[in-house]
């Protein structure tokens, strides 16, 4: 008869404009199990950072920052943004929203972006769309990573108006994953 151990920890943290919710769970049937490759990351290792009303008007550079602990070296991230942005201009423009890995954007297999296009006519629209943004990436090593959301201009493009995460809430989830099927 197999013995099975659970342990379960849940982490809340509140800081300045940023909560933070971590859970880790270990579930192995037995100590062979948890070294065998099928049991390469045992449990969930993710972590979730909230920001209510982040209202952020920067045009370029980091939006928000989400520290999460990796447990192995051959792992990924998968991460995710949810929450809004914006660009705005007179006639055409776009930005550019991207994931960094400690300031650095992926590379194993390519960045983590999205990009908002406008072409208009004489006037501007303000329209604040609804973004859901994910990836995975791999090649970072095990510790603390710092995972951030940017924005930037799209290349060829000349600057414009961003706006994230305005008048509502947005996260970052960050899971620590097994490495894709070769």
């Amino acid at each position: 008869m197999a013995v099975f151990s659970f342990k379960l920890v849940i982490l809340v943290a509140v800081f300045i404009g940023q909560s933070t919710v971590s859970h880790q769970s270990n579930c192995c049937g037995s100590s062979s199990a948890c070294s065998s490759s099928r049991f390469k990351v045992p449990g969930p290792n993710w972590k979730q950072c909230v920001w209510k009303n982040g209202n952020d008007a920067r045009d370029n550079g980091e939006v928000h920052e989400c520290l999460f602990y990796k447990q192995r070296a051959d792992s990924y991230l998968r991460v995710a943004y949810q929450g809004n942005i914006r660009v705005s201009c007179r006639k055409i423009c776009c930005k550019r929203w991207f994931f960094t890995f400690n300031k650095v954007e992926c590379s194993t297999p390519a960045p983590i972006d999205a990009l908002v296009y406008q072409e208009l006519g004489a006037w501007s629209l303000n329209i604040h769309r609804s973004a859901t943004q994910e990836g995975y990436c791999g090649g970072i090593g095990k510790g603390i990573v710092r995972v951030g959301f940017s924005v930037g201009n799209c290349s060829g493009f000349g600057d414009a108006d961003a706006h994230t995460s305005w008048n509502s809430v947005s996260r970052i989830v960050i899971e620590e994953v097994n490495p894709p099927q070769a």
